[in-house]
């Protein structure tokens, strides 16, 4: 039986080994390594490995499966009616010919504030390839900016989870941690590594590898030049075109703005009244209980609003009524259309549970607490100890989120125990970058940059994971010279 880090050194190693040199597909090798290091290791009793690893890979499939699928759906609507290409059309007139990359890192940078990084990029990454058949160049240089932004911001901009947990967390021990003032300074410290990290990056690989853009989704390189070339009054307009992309975002956005302003007593059961004689202990148990039916009703719309398997399940029909308008079909042809990206979809969804399966199992064989035990073992200032604990359990274990939420809850208990030279809220930052980069194959971010761009695992290696990484070290270093430049105290 295996202890937690050769655990983690035997999952890598099998990964590896089964993917490039036995040539097995991504799920097989994601699956086979997960049951493995279940089997071996020594704090997963024997009778718990195989239904650990199904139990995970359908807590995963449940929570991310219909939505890629349907994502998936919106992604092959926009390439086929034009849609995305329409957009495109858009940001080049704002931004000017040649530079839509920065349109695209913008769009990823704001759009991954409220809503996952995944689904952001599975959004926008039709828009990436129908901006290569317009140029029919520097293909690495558009997905990596487009990737750049929303990696960024998912990890360092409340209110997604983790940034939002880890503030949360260290407020409790320091009360100037804020919500407010952790949006302000992620976005400010965001943008620097985007641009320095991500783009700088981008061309540099850009100009060393030369990548042709497999089919994916179900449509063709061709299918995409062909509707580059078609005059702006044959395709949608651009609010028919931008409806299917925006409206699942702004109701998951929304949602997300809204929750901290419900009232605490509209989320809970409506209590039965008081009895009105004080000698009374309690109200009659066959009283009726008062309910305000509004308070119910919106809170119930609000959180059916911001579902995130209804909220692109209606941007998937919308965008199939735009594919059948546009080139005039019928529901069975919309439907024979569909296909291929149902498929591609369904296949993308296994890959990634997968993924995350071999993710939990690594963090059930302890590899996590270990290392964040040697991190704290190791001596360095609060700031790199938050950075350096982050990096690692984001390797060891591939979820960014927890990654930072692991590494709070070792660093919070520590901060009324020093005094820094700088505000705390710099330490939320030092945890984001340290979870933001590293992403290899135990992450779903890997396998859906890889697959939608349709990047071989190697070549998603070189783009998307070096990026990754040399964006969270430009951060950091960006985040050690705010520290004394403008240490907010």
């Amino acid at each position: 039986m295996l202890g937690p880090l050769p655990c983690l050194m035997f999952g890598i190693v099998a990964i590896l080994v089964l993917m490039l040199y036995f040539r097995f597909h991504a799920f097989l090798a994601l699956i086979s390594a997960a049951i493995l290091i279940a089997v071996l290791s020594n704090r997963i009793p024997l009778e718990n490995a195989l239904p650990l690893v199904a139990s995970e890979f359908g807590n995963m499939m449940a929570n991310i499966g219909i939505l890629l699928v349907m994502a998936a759906i919106i992604g092959k609507c926009l390439m086929d009616s034009g849609a995305a290409d329409r957009i495109v059309r858009a940001f080049t007139r704002l931004f000017g010919a040649g530079r839509e990359h920065y349109s695209l890192l913008a769009s990823g940078f704001v759009l991954s504030i409220p809503v996952f990084f995944d689904t952001v990029f599975y959004l926008l990454a039709p828009l990436a390839r129908a901006v290569f058949a317009r140029r029919k160049t520097q293909y690495v240089l558009i997905i990596c900016a487009t990737a750049a932004g929303g990696a960024l911001t998912h990890a360092l901009v409340p209110p997604t989870p983790g940034p939002l947990i880890v503030s949360e967390q260290l407020a409790q021990y320091n009360a100037t941690v804020t919500i407010g003032l952790c949006v302000l300074v992620g976005i400010l410290v965001a943008a620097v590594p985007a641009v320095v990290g991500g783009v700088l990056y981008a061309r540099w690989i850009d100009r060393r590898l030369r990548v042709t853009p497999k089919d994916a989704l179900g449509v063709s390189q061709k299918e995409l030049e062909a509707t580059a070339l078609k005059p702006d009054h044959e395709l949608p307009s651009l609010m028919a075109s931008l409806v299917p992309f925006l409206l699942p975002v702004l109701l998951l956005a929304g949602t997300s703005i809204a929750a901290p302003y419900i009232p605490k007593e509209w989320k809970e059961a409506p209590a039965r009244p008081a009895a009105q004689d004080p000698d009374v202990e309690s109200a009659d148990p066959a009283a009726p209980v008062a309910v305000d039916y509004q308070k119910v009703v919106t809170l119930k719309v609000i959180k059916l609003a911001g579902d995130k398997n209804l909220s692109f399940f209606l941007g998937a029909l919308i965008a199939i009524r735009l594919v059948i308008r546009q080139k005039k079909l019928n529901y069975r042809g919309a439907m024979e259309l569909l296909e291929p990206a149902i498929a591609s979809g369904a296949i993308i969804a296994f890959i990634t549970c997968a993924g995350g399966s071999f993710g939990k199992v690594l963090a059930a064989s302890g590899v996590g607490d270990v290392i964040a035990q040697g991190a704290r073992d190791w001596g360095l200032s609060v700031l790199w100890i938050a950075f350096l604990t982050s990096s690692l359990i984001r390797i060891a274990q591939g979820s960014a989120t927890v990654a930072m939420i692991t590494t709070a809850g070792i660093i919070g208990p520590t901060l009324p125990q020093i005094e820094l030279a700088y505000h705390p809220v710099y330490l939320v930052m030092a945890i984001g970058f340290g979870a933001s980069g590293y992403s290899w194959m135990n992450d779903s971010g890997f396998w859906i940059f890889g697959q939608l761009t349709g990047l071989s695992e190697a070549e998603t290696l070189k783009t998307w994971t070096a990026m990754l990484t040399l964006m969270a070290f430009t951060g950091m270093a960006w985040v050690y010279l705010l520290t004394k430049v403008l240490p907010l105290v």
